[in-house]
């Protein structure tokens, strides 16, 4: 009887054996072939996008032990893991999203709660005070993590994935969408938003292109650029002089200085009250210094007739995503935040409340107040502070008012403003973005409307703030970060299925001819791979019906539809 007993069990645990067998025999099919083929298109196609030897942007310089404050350890064969687990499970990819983000907020709490959280223990660690030491010149790292191979969506909110990892390799493999750039600081360092729009501009002269084409391609106010010897000397000559004084006296502030680099939320901007304006002059020794002292510091024309509500100054932030680079394709956010400032408008006023409408600057104000109403509280009533996310008040407003006439006022002018901005700010770095069709950036774009309806980029932003501090705003930004994913995955999932289908048709040319791959692949084959790893929508993608983003510019598109006919033929 124990004898029967163990011939059964044998006998099942041979089935099962073969069951499996033959169930990963089909699964994996061709798996030699594919492994080969993902491990050169990795390779072939980060060398060739992501970091051309022209593209000096995108150079890594990596280290492999050194640090990251994400804690998850490098592996070198990741995307050969990673590529082939998705290639065979393509529901990873079609169906689900796999993602995880360090930094918590309401686009952690949004992308846990609606798709799955690869790593939910992972935080962000400043310093990794146990292990900061050094063993044979190299640092010694206690990772925590390993990036799983289901992961689809990275969405963190510093981009370590790109700087301390090896990119093709550990990290942004042929199937996943990261939502950072290595160039973004391009148009978000003030700095380089200004340097740019100036050198756009002059490129424009010098093809000839008129000047209403010059005045639509302006983005920005008057600036000028500290840094820059030309520009210094032009700016403290007027601010000596007798025309400088005269305006002050009449209108108020005439100008704002804002520091470059990565300073956001109101620090570094200050308004040129007479006492900041004397401090500067002597720093700067009245221009003397112009070409000698190099700090990243620019001085902006101050805007003294802004739109008014209830006495206050307001601006609106226009939320917006660069979802590729390979071509470029951008969308904006059609619910805007509209923040007021803390104190009424008085552009005589020497209150910087009055003048610089920033989160940050409004709750540091209510801090000092000691005022009830705290901006960390999701309860708070901040009404007072922020109108709406919907232009469509501002609209009402403004008819109200007798100011517009046009009851599509948004839709005929104040988007169509908007958007060809955010293509002219695009354009104006295009040469110094890395294209690649991995890679995606999420911005916000602040911009301030004149009373006699001017608009006006004052600065954009990378990792925008997504404060929950009603459950209005909370439900708003979770939406949003719901539609940025929604834009993210239709890119990839179409990606995938043109390459799934390049890989078989790869896959049986080496069975049919009997060739290695390097023999199979031909200079036909090359150029299809070339335009599959292009994003656009096809293969039956598209993005949900309720996605609130708006297409802003789509390089995919011929002649000016590209811009949505927002630019003109004369123009470009």
């Amino acid at each position: 009887m124990f004898g029967k007993v163990i011939v059964l069990i044998m006998s099942i645990l041979s089935q099962l054996l073969i069951y499996n067998f033959i169930r990963t025999s089909l699964v994996y099919k061709n798996k030699q072939e594919v492994e080969q083929i993902l491990t050169y298109l990795n390779k072939y196609l980060t060398t060739t996008y992501y970091a051309p030897l022209a593209n000096h942007s995108a150079v890594q310089i990596y280290l492999p032990f050194q640090y990251n404050s994400i804690l998850v350890k490098p592996e070198y064969d990741y995307c050969k893991r990673s590529d082939i687990y998705k290639f065979y499970h393509p529901d990873v990819i079609m169906t689900d999203t796999y993602t995880f983000r360090e930094a918590r907020g309401v686009i952690r709490d949004a992308l846990r709660s609606s798709y799955y959280d690869c790593i939910p223990k992972m935080y962000y660690k400043i310093q990794n005070t146990e292990s900061n030491h050094i063993h044979s010149n190299k640092y010694l790292v206690l990772s925590k993590y390993v990036l799983p191979e289901q992961l689809t969506l990275p969405f963190t909110y510093y981009d370590q994935l790109i700087h301390k990892f090896k990119v093709g390799q550990a990290s942004l493999c042929l199937f996943q969408k990261y939502n950072h750039l290595p160039s973004r600081h391009v148009l978000s360092h003030k700095d380089n938003l200004m340097n740019n729009q100036y050198k756009y501009i002059d490129s424009l002269r010098e093809k000839g292109v008129d000047q209403e084409c010059i005045n639509n391609a302006t983005f920005i106010p008057k600036t000028y650029r500290l840094f820059q010897k030309q520009d210094c000397k032009e700016f403290f000559d007027y601010l000596n002089s007798d025309e400088y004084k005269n305006k002050i006296a009449e209108e108020g502030p005439q100008f704002i200085t804002k520091v470059g680099l990565e300073v956001h939320r109101g620090r570094g901007i200050k308004v040129l009250f007479p006492a900041e304006t004397k401090k500067l002059q002597e720093t700067y020794r009245y221009g003397k210094r112009c070409g000698v002292d190099h700090s990243l510091l620019v001085a902006q024309q101050y805007i003294g007739n802004p739109m008014l509500y209830n006495n206050h100054k307001i601006e609106f932030r226009i939320y917006w995503v660069l979802a590729s680079t390979n071509p470029i394709i951008a969308y904006a956010y059609d619910k805007t935040l509209i923040r007021r400032c803390i104190a009424p408008f008085d552009k005589f006023s020497l209150n910087k409340e009055a003048h610089v409408c920033n989160t940050a600057i409004v709750k540091s104000t209510l801090k000092q107040r000691e005022s009830d109403l705290d901006m960390d509280d999701e309860n708070a009533d901040e009404s007072e502070l922020y109108i709406d996310w919907k232009l469509d008040y501002l609209q009402e407003l403004l008819l109200k008012q007798g100011k517009i006439k046009d009851k599509k006022w948004l839709k005929n002018h104040l988007y169509p403003t908007v958007d060809r901005m955010i293509i002219h700010a695009i354009k104006s770095v295009e040469g110094q973005i890395t294209k690649d069709s991995r890679l995606a950036e999420f911005f916000a774009a602040d911009f301030i409307l004149t009373d006699d309806l001017k608009i006006h980029i004052m600065e954009i932003n990378y990792n925008p703030q997504t404060l929950k501090t009603t459950p209005a705003r909370q439900k708003q930004h979770t939406k949003m970060t719901q539609d940025m994913i929604d834009i993210q995955n239709a890119y990839l999932r179409s990606k995938y299925l043109r390459f799934k289908k390049i890989i078989l048709k790869i896959v049986a040319k080496m069975k049919k001819e009997k060739k290695p791959l390097d023999q199979t692949l031909t200079p036909k084959i090359i150029e299809e791979i070339n335009e599959a790893y292009k994003d656009k929508l096809d293969q039956g993608i598209k993005l949900q019906d309720d996605n609130l983003f708006r297409l802003v510019m789509d390089e995919n598109l011929a002649g000016t539809k590209q811009y949505k006919d927002l630019i003109q033929t004369k123009c470009l």
